[in-house]
């Protein structure tokens, strides 16, 4: 019990907020996401969900208050690609490049964080060793999920759940310490859904921290150490996913558990 007392969190808010002109989208969110946590987030559209995820990355900017990764305050950080880099994003529409092949997609900002390192480390390894060693990484990601053989390929020739599968071992492939998944499958089709899941489930088991905003409750109610309920702006309550969805207690959140069960 005293380790989970002095255990800090990996990620921490501290009375976050932001608005989009008069509109305030996130109000005073302080909330703490500790190592190995698998955390989703539920609640009803524009309830600011995905607004919350991507300001833990600083995508978006708080307008007020403060975010903690691994202890440094991001929001005053001078390095924040440095700590970026450690949190792999995972959107909605893939977001991969299309005029690059798959395995080009999946090294690319690998390789170029490599060498970026290595010069400021002053070491001294040939670029070309740094591409084949990324390149053999990107294969055996490939092989994992099963697409090896579309390492060649270019994104406009695959199926709504390869890319996605793909943009998850392309943030796999920087080695992150946390995953944060923007409804990584609103865009797909249902029968691909399955797929997407699937991994994302054999990553929580394997112990990656996440974080997923998502519509897709029984992977709530089966992944999940916590669930997150937002509306307007405020997480209104947290719990295991059994207090969640057997004993809510909040009523927005029992309206809402009434129209998506």
């Amino acid at each position: 019990m005293c380790d989970a007392i002095k255990k800090e969190p990996l990620i921490k808010t501290v009375d976050l907020c932001k608005s989009f002109g008069d509109t305030l989208v996130l109000d005073h969110i302080s909330e703490n996401i500790y190592e190995g946590e698998k955390v989703v987030i539920i609640g009803p559209s524009g309830s600011g969900k995905s607004t919350f995820l991507r300001c833990l990355n600083l995508l978006e900017t708080p307008t007020e208050g403060s975010v903690f990764f691994e202890g440094e305050e991001l929001t005053r950080s001078s390095d924040l690609n440095e700590h970026r880099k450690k949190m792999g994003m995972v959107f909605q529409h893939f977001n991969l490049f299309p005029h690059l092949t798959v395995r080009k997609n999946i090294t690319l900002a690998a390789v170029d964080a490599r060498l970026h390192a290595n010069r400021k480390q002053k070491l001294k390894i040939p670029k070309k060793q740094v591409i084949a060693e990324e390149n053999e990484k990107a294969m055996a990601l490939l092989k994992r999920i099963g697409l090896e053989s579309k390492a060649d390929a270019y994104p406009a020739t695959l199926s709504g759940g390869q890319k996605q599968r793909i943009a998850i071992v392309r943030s796999l492939a920087m080695d992150p310490k946390v995953m944060l998944f923007d409804e990584p499958t609103s865009a797909l089709d249902p029968e691909m859904v399955g797929e997407v899941l699937a991994l994302m489930k054999e990553l929580a088991d394997e112990g990656m921290t996440m974080i997923v905003v998502t519509h897709e409750m029984r992977f709530a109610k089966n992944v999940s150490t916590r669930v997150l309920f937002m509306n307007e702006g405020k997480i209104t309550e947290s719990g295991t996913p059994q207090e969640i969805f057997e004993a809510p207690k909040d009523e927005s959140l029992k309206t809402f558990l009434s129209k998506v069960l």
